[in-house]
């Protein structure tokens, strides 16, 4: 890791996911000055900044000189939205406003159709980013649904020229925890198996036919004809599913990873690389 004189560390899943071991290992204390710099993607900065809120002493020396973590940082400190401006690519909105009703109401309608009309504005294809929307919705509804913790929970997005970005986050009890309170999950053991649960269309702690845990399944289909990266974090694994028309059945990577709470799903399509710097 870093030192006063190295280079900025580029704040990408890689690093962060190091910097989250090294953290729970207690190895950061006392490391002295470890410095990131932004990474083209918003995914990372989120997950980080997670990790940090919840262990503070431990990221003491990790500096976030990037503009999209105050943004974050401002969501979780004064539940501030971000994002919802004519000329804004990028933006953060807590849900800890308690969306439902009244002004809290129109304020994320307004701001979920400013992220869907940048993206379209910055080159993505309409019928796409309006099939990722309504998986972002989806999504945003499951932190009320399955957290058990929503305020804690946060909606962010990203685009640049070809590319958007977004990512749902909370701080609950995770996919595991969620699922075995369902009978027909009960013998699931660990994070990786409840990640791939959670990613099949239907499956949440509800009973499937109350309709509730189709917002991953929303991802695949309105990836269907594209290219795509999605990255599933909850517990101590990630999942991660990349490629063309991306799904259960292509590549998937489960990897385990240092523990953070809650569930955080980041998702990614471009048509033109490299990403901006948000």
């Amino acid at each position: 890791m870093g030192t006063r004189h190295e280079a900025l560390l580029q704040a990408g899943f890689d690093v962060i996911d190091d910097l989250l071991w090294q953290a729970e290992r207690g190895q950061l204390i006392g490391h002295g000055p470890v410095p990131l710099r932004r990474s083209g993607r918003i995914g990372p900065v989120v997950e980080l900044m997670y990790a940090r809120q919840a262990r503070p002493a431990e990221y003491a020396q990790v500096s976030v000189d990037i503009p999209f973590a105050r943004l974050v940082g401002d969501a979780m400190d004064s539940a501030r939205i971000s994002g919802g401006g004519f000329n804004d690519v990028a933006g953060v909105f807590p849900l800890g406003r308690g969306i439902g009703g009244g002004h809290a109401e129109e304020q994320w309608e307004q701001w979920a159709l400013h992220a869907q009309n940048s993206a379209v504005a910055h080159g993505l294809d309409r019928s796409l980013v309006d099939g990722l929307i309504g998986a972002l919705i989806e999504l945003q509804d499951n932190v009320y649904q399955h957290s058990e913790a929503p305020a804690s929970g946060m909606v962010a997005y990203a685009v640049a020229p070809g590319a958007f970005e977004f990512v749902v986050a909370d701080a609950g009890v995770g996919v595991l925890a969620s699922l075995i309170k369902n009978p027909e999950f009960a013998e699931l053991r660990d994070s990786a198996e409840a990640l791939k649960v959670a990613a099949s269309d239907g499956a949440s702690r509800f009973d499937r036919s109350t309709g509730h845990g189709f917002g991953i399944g929303q991802l695949f289909k309105a990836l269907a004809r594209d290219a795509g990266e999605l990255r599933f974090r909850s517990g101590d694994h990630a999942m991660q599913i990349r490629g063309d028309q991306p799904s259960l059945i292509g590549k998937v990577d489960t990897v385990q990873k240092a523990w953070l709470d809650g569930l955080i799903v980041s998702v990614r399509c471009a048509a033109n690389e490299p990403a901006g710097n948000p």
